[in-house]
């Protein structure tokens, strides 16, 4: 078993955000924001797993070149401030619907720098982060992390 499992979360996260973007297409701006709320809820969820139960395994693996830990901590936060910006945006296309098609068409921009940030992130975990940890941990401890991570965000989906 490798942390390469824990892609699945990713793929879950991915599909969340473009059901939020499938309803921003359609100018549902109330459901496009009831679905990045959601998505933005699953998120930090998966961060806080990472950053708090498997960033100090990592730490065994010593300096990693381009894989310090405040990389993975650092886009997590740029992660939060680019959600957070969308929220205020969806909210006042809400309350203002005027230029709506042009409005969307600008968040949907700014969300494609987001979802490099995310897809930079990706890589770096898939290439630097869980071959890592799967390094520093044997068998046990690698089963019972994964699971962990895996049932954190599922626990929150039922």
């Amino acid at each position: 078993m490798s942390f390469l499992e824990v892609l699945k979360i990713h793929e879950y996260l991915d599909d969340l955000f473009l059901q939020h973007q499938e309803a921003l297409l359609q100018l549902d701006i109330e459901l496009a924001a009831e679905r990045l709320r959601f998505y933005e809820c699953q998120l930090h969820i998966h961060m806080q797993v990472e950053e708090e139960l498997l960033l100090p395994v990592y730490a065994r693996a010593g300096k990693i070149p381009g894989g310090p830990p405040e990389f993975f901590t650092g886009e997590h936060q740029r992660m939060r401030e680019f959600l957070t910006r969308f929220a205020a945006t969806l909210a006042e296309m809400s309350h203002d619907r005027t230029n709506l098609p042009r409005r969307v068409l600008a968040l949907f921009d700014e969300e494609a720098m987001y979802k490099n940030l995310c897809l930079h992130h990706d890589q770096r975990e898939r290439n630097l982060f869980f071959p890592a940890l799967d390094r520093v941990t044997g068998e046990a401890e690698r089963r019972d992390l994964i699971a962990r991570c895996l049932t954190a965000i599922c626990a929150q989906r039922a």
